[in-house]
Order: structure tokens, then C-alpha cells, then sequence
């Protein structure tokens, strides 16, 4: 695409700051738990902050970057660390909160397919709330406006390459060149689906939001 390549200079600090990184990595990956608990405390907020976007329920938020981080742990040997240590976190937290949602979804399915089947039998079966189906209660319905509850719901109803990518530019400020990294695809897919998403968005919003728009 380009046809003159020029060298942007790395700010000191930058370099300084990847340099303690990496021996950070490397001391963790000799059982250092201290050096790990750095690692943790650097990336614990940003990390909570995306997967709580991802899925809107903070125990989920909570629990999935727990298991993230433990899976880096894990693996922490086959980490290179010429690589970004946040990409690499971040990309397995998504991965995991995807995977989460559409868990989420077909047992959602199967659970209307089952009191749908037992009405069809002519039992009398008790309609039951469930809880986890329904995460916000009712004190969380009350400290959230009208436009929050659309956001929400327009951003559950994208699909989950167009709802991961405005999450992690609109909402999260992520770069097209730190997103495509996270999600190891061209920048220019990841702009596409950028675009096509906010459109999807927008008329899911104007829908519920007459005359916002």
C-alpha cells in the first residue's frame, strides 16, 4: 500500500517501559509470583473494563478475567516476548468472552425449546425466572437511563465480529492497529467491520430511540 517506508522513532520511555515488561515476563516465567502480580496489576483494569463491555454482567466480567489471566499463567513458556504482552491477554479474554455468550445463547435456546415442549404437552408448568438469564436487577434497571438500556441491547443484538470491534474502538479507545493485532486479522477488515457495525447499531438505535438520531 505504501511505497515509502520511513523509521518513527521510539520514544524512550516507550522502550524503557517494554524493556521492564519483558524482564517482568521473563522473571515470572522462572516462578517469580511476585513478578506476575505486577503483570496482573498493570492490566487487572483495562482487562475487567473490556469484558465487562463484552458482556454487561460484572460477576461474568470478574470470573472470565480471572480465568484469562490464568490461562496466561499457564502458558506463560510459550509466550515470545517480542510480542505485546497485552495483545496476547487481551486476545485470549475475548476469545473467552465470545465463547461465553454464545454458551450463554444456546442454553438460553434450550431452555425456551424445553418450557415451550412441556406447554405443548399441556402441562402446567410454573414460568420461573432465571437469574442468570437475566443478570440486571432491578436496582441496576433503575440506575441506568433509557439511552444505556438501548446501547446495551442494540450492542447484545450485533453479531460478535461487528460487537467485538465497536467495543474495542468506541468504547474501549483501542487503535485499528492494536485491534487487528488482538484479533489477528488486516486493519482493513477491521475497519470494515467497524463500519458496517456502527451502521447496524444506529438503525437498532433509531429504531428504539425515535428522533434521537
Amino acid at each position: 500500500m505504501y511505497t515509502q517506508q520511513r523509521t518513527i522513532p521510539v520514544e524512550p520511555e516507550a522502550s524503557l517501559e517494554k524493556q521492564d515488561e519483558r524482564h517482568l515476563i521473563e522473571q515470572a516465567k522462572t516462578g517469580n509470583g511476585l513478578a506476575f502480580d505486577e503483570l496482573t496489576r498493570r492490566y487487572l483494569e483495562k482487562a475487567y473494563s473490556l469484558a465487562y463491555q463484552m458482556l454487561s454482567h460484572p460477576d461474568d466480567a470478574r470470573d472470565l478475567v480471572q480465568d484469562a489471566f490464568l490461562e496466561v499463567y499457564r502458558t506463560l513458556d510459550r509466550f515470545n516476548t517480542q510480542y505485546r504482552f497485552s495483545t496476547w491477554l487481551y486476545r485470549i479474554l475475548i476469545n473467552k468472552c465470545i465463547n461465553h455468550r454464545k454458551r450463554e445463547t444456546r442454553r438460553r435456546m434450550l431452555s425456551l425449546s424445553d418450557l415451550l415442549s412441556h406447554r405443548e404437552n399441556g402441562e402446567a408448568t410454573a414460568l420461573s425466572v432465571d437469574l442468570r438469564a437475566h443478570p440486571k436487577t432491578p436496582h441496576d434497571l433503575l440506575e441506568q437511563d433509557e439511552l444505556q438500556r438501548a446501547i446495551a441491547d442494540a450492542l447484545n443484538a450485533l453479531s460478535e465480529r461487528h460487537r467485538t470491534v465497536v467495543v474495542l474502538f468506541d468504547l474501549e479507545g483501542f487503535s485499528h492497529k492494536q485491534i487487528a493485532e488482538i484479533l489477528r486479522c488486516p486493519e482493513g477488515t477491521v475497519m470494515s467491520r467497524l463500519h458496517h457495525g456502527r451502521l447496524k447499531l444506529k438503525s437498532l438505535l433509531s429504531k428504539r430511540l425515535k428522533g434521537y438520531f
